[in-house]
């Protein structure tokens, strides 16, 4: 399950449980379609397993390539506790830089390294 909360210029995506790319998938619909934030944190340190292939995280990517029309740069943050999800999330920002999305990908084993990188306008573009 995803839970979604905006915090002020910032939306927070929680996983909890098992997720499919096609929950994934909603969710990036959704934001992308409605009032997209500066900052986003993806937290899966409450997922217990993220049911994704290969091929379908590319395809998150490049779908996002193509729904993603302005041009404002994020910064996105992934975070996972356990090594398969910190994988899975090093995996994707490899994805979104091939795809060229607009923004910055990151992933994070630790919730607070995460949120210092979403605050520190130093690395924005």
């Amino acid at each position: 399950m995803i839970y979604v909360e905006k915090e002020e210029n910032r939306t927070i995506f929680k996983v909890t449980g098992d997720v499919t790319a096609n929950e994934i998938m909603m969710q990036v619909v959704q934001y992308v379609d409605g009032e997209p934030t500066d900052t986003v944190l993806w937290n899966f340190t409450d997922a217990s397993k993220v049911k994704i292939t290969t091929m379908e995280m590319k395809g998150i990517a490049d779908s996002l390539k193509k729904t993603a029309t302005d041009r404002t740069t994020r910064k996105v943050a992934l975070v996972g506790s356990k090594s398969i999800n910190l994988g899975l999330g090093k995996l994707f920002v490899a994805f979104a830089q091939l795809a060229g999305l607009q923004g910055t990908y990151q992933a994070f084993r630790d919730m607070n390294h995460a949120i210092e990188w979403l605050e520190d306008s130093s690395n924005d573009q």
